[in-house]
């Protein structure tokens, strides 16, 4: 009963546009940590900007020893909720590391909802079902995907990405200088794991 309630209220918090989407209290990974060898870190987020009717999505790609290899930046010209965006940003993690010819990939973001239905713990919201189908079919592409979950301090290269760059037009990529707004997080996030 407790489940079917959660799932409920989950399916109407994301009906509710521009409404924060409340996410479960579970045992998160706090910071950042190195993928597993061979593969690539994908860390994705997603932004609203209710008063200007947009949202933008960040994504950071690392490698197994937490050097940048690409970022993506991207504005969306339309009031989404904030479940729709957090999918757009895992949709847009997925696309950039197809198109940069990746193949072992951990995709991780901050959204616990969207995490636990690509891992098929729990049925997506309604509202983004469609596009979850499409990641589902996306994902056959790459030799080897793991998703992970990870609060939004482990995650803030991606959510600083993707609330910086106000006058960016429509999507922006770079895959050889690190833009200046996630420098300082980057390092910070390979300093932390080679202390810890």
């Amino acid at each position: 009963m407790a489940q079917w309630a959660t799932h409920y209220l989950m399916e109407y918090w994301s009906a509710v546009e521009d409404a924060e989407v409340p996410e479960p209290v579970v045992e998160q990974i706090i910071s950042w940590s190195l993928p597993i060898a061979g593969c690539l870190t994908i860390n994705v987020d997603g932004a609203i900007f209710s008063s200007l009717k947009t949202a933008r999505i960040g994504v950071v790609i690392r490698n197994e020893d937490g050097c940048f290899r690409a970022t993506l930046l991207k504005k969306i010209m339309a009031p989404l909720g904030a479940v729709k965006v957090e999918v757009k940003a895992f949709e847009a993690g997925l696309l950039l590391a197809k198109d940069l010819g990746y193949q072992n990939i951990v995709l991780e973001g901050d959204s616990m909802i969207i995490h636990n239905a690509l891992c098929e713990k729990s049925p997506p919201p309604a509202s983004v079902v469609a596009i979850m189908v499409g990641m589902k079919e996306l994902c056959k592409d790459f030799k080897r995907i793991e998703f992970t979950h990870v609060n939004r301090q482990g995650n803030k290269p991606a959510y600083l990405l993707a609330k910086h760059a106000s006058s960016i037009v429509d999507c922006f990529v770079w895959t050889e200088e690190i833009p200046c707004c996630i420098e300082q997080a980057l390092i910070q996030d390979v300093l932390t794991f080679s202390n810890a």
